[in-house]
């Protein structure tokens, strides 16, 4: 599993190309606005952010302190005075539960085995309301496929970073990343291919929907898998 420690000051400029208002509008269309929301990996707290702002009640869970860091100077900024917890999201007790529990941005996929995706099932199940919602995402077989070889530099006011990927194996993902401004950063880490049929447990959950890239159904070319699951009680 990756921390981001270096690479967490340069995330949000990095990523810069993502639509947080396509995972806002998702999110709202499965969960009331009255409800409570613990976003797991949830990063320099952007969309926990957006989603406090719409009024939710959002927690952040993520195993990066610096990407906490981050996530309470923007909780500060927008007087949000919510929890976020330092926790790795296959093991963590917080003894509260949630309406709902969001993981996006493909952070299952950071997880190294599937041994560890069902610890993260079990601790959403145990920390989810009655009816409650688990809404994540992974990548598809097709999007693993497609990222190989990637190559990617790009040179900003005050850095310069340089992003390789390249398929390892089958199923694994190898991403390195050089970062060059006031100092020098090399950060390594992989993204693992999951099928979501060998890790959800139908006797702990129904599905409510599985999408393909924000559309109402999924179809073969799609490269982001989204899935709402409903706990069973």
């Amino acid at each position: 599993m990756n921390e981001y420690k270096g690479f967490s000051y340069y995330f949000d400029q990095i990523m810069e190309y993502i639509d947080y208002k396509e995972w806002l509008d998702f999110t709202k269309k499965y969960v009331d606005k009255d409800k409570t929301i613990l976003d797991l990996a949830c990063g320099s707290g952007t969309l926990a952010c957006l989603l406090a702002v719409e009024g939710y009640t959002v927690d952040g869970l993520d195993l990066s302190n610096d990407m906490l860091s981050l996530a309470n100077d923007k909780f500060k900024a927008y007087h949000i005075i919510n929890n976020l917890y330092h926790d790795d999201m296959t093991d963590f007790s917080l003894n509260k539960t949630y309406d709902a529990i969001t993981c996006y941005f493909d952070s299952i996929n950071h997880l190294p085995n599937i041994e560890l995706v069902k610890k993260m099932m079990n601790c959403v199940y145990n920390h989810l309301n009655e009816n409650g919602l688990f809404i994540f995402d992974v990548f598809s077989k097709s999007k693993y496929d497609e990222m190989d070889n990637t190559d990617i530099e790009e040179e900003f006011d005050d850095f310069y970073y340089h992003w390789k990927i390249h398929l390892e194996k089958p199923n694994v993902l190898c991403h390195d990343i050089e970062i060059k401004g006031e100092n020098y950063i090399h950060e390594q880490y992989n993204e693992y291919y999951y099928d979501i049929n060998d890790f959800i447990d139908n006797n702990k959950f129904e599905t409510v929907s599985i999408a393909g890239d924000f559309n109402d159904d999924l179809e073969d070319e799609d490269e982001r898998i989204l899935v709402v699951l409903r706990k069973k009680n």
